[in-house]
């Protein structure tokens, strides 16, 4: 912790926010939106299991689908997968970074193609804060037309020449977990380019609509 924690802590109870919600979590969306260079939107969540869940259900992600996984990564990867009724396929890493391989991330590809079952999304993981290889994993996901879901949980400060971890993916997730390099103790968030995703993840969760359109109306 860094110090100041108490002092915070003294504000929400003295401002009476003591739901999970409140203008700081608002100002921390807005930090990491301007960190990670202003060009994506930032939602705040439990955790990022849950972003990554959220995130698998606005791509369309459902029972009988087949998600490709970086087979190198915690379990919370492959979960939200699964919580869909999905079917997760796992890929193994290249000596480099120890991250999902494009070689083999293609090769999975085509055979889940010509079997008839083109994965839905492809899950990416910058492993211990190393990035994976994104310009070769990005080249093959979108030469199959494939949404990448970028899992930079434990990357929030790690660039790939020099773009941000967390910018690469149609959507990206980040933890503020105990044990991540910014810590909220636990904590996650949704990152994406489009607003509207934003705004479906507010949808998805009718109380985080009702207090953020609240502390909308409030400033």
């Amino acid at each position: 912790m860094g110090g100041t924690e108490r002092d915070y802590v003294k504000e929400a109870f003295d401002t009476n926010w003591i739901s999970p919600l409140g203008p700081n979590v608002v100002g921390f969306e807005a930090s990491l939106e301007s960190y990670l260079g202003g060009k994506h939107h930032v939602a705040a969540l439990s955790s990022g299991t849950a972003a990554l869940h959220l995130a698998l259900i606005q791509l369309g992600v459902t029972h009988g689908d087949e998600v490709i996984c970086q087979s190198m990564t915690f379990s919370a990867s492959a979960n939200p997968i699964v919580y869909q009724g999905a079917t997760p396929v796992f890929v193994d890493s290249e000596p480099v970074t120890w991250n999902i391989c494009p070689i083999h991330l293609e090769t999975a590809i085509k055979d889940r193609i010509a079997k008839g079952k083109k994965p839905k999304a492809i899950v990416a993981v910058h492993l211990y804060g190393m990035p994976f290889l994104a310009d070769d994993i990005m080249a093959v996901a979108n030469k199959y037309d494939i949404p990448v879901v970028e899992d930079s949980a434990e990357a929030l400060g790690s660039t790939y020449k020099g773009q941000p971890c967390g910018t690469f993916g149609d959507i990206a997730i980040l933890s503020f977990n105990g044990n991540k390099i910014i810590t909220t103790s636990g904590g996650g968030a949704l990152v994406s380019k489009d607003a509207s995703v934003k705004d479906k993840t507010y949808f998805l969760l009718p109380r985080r609509v009702m207090m953020h359109h609240t502390i909308n109306i409030a400033k």
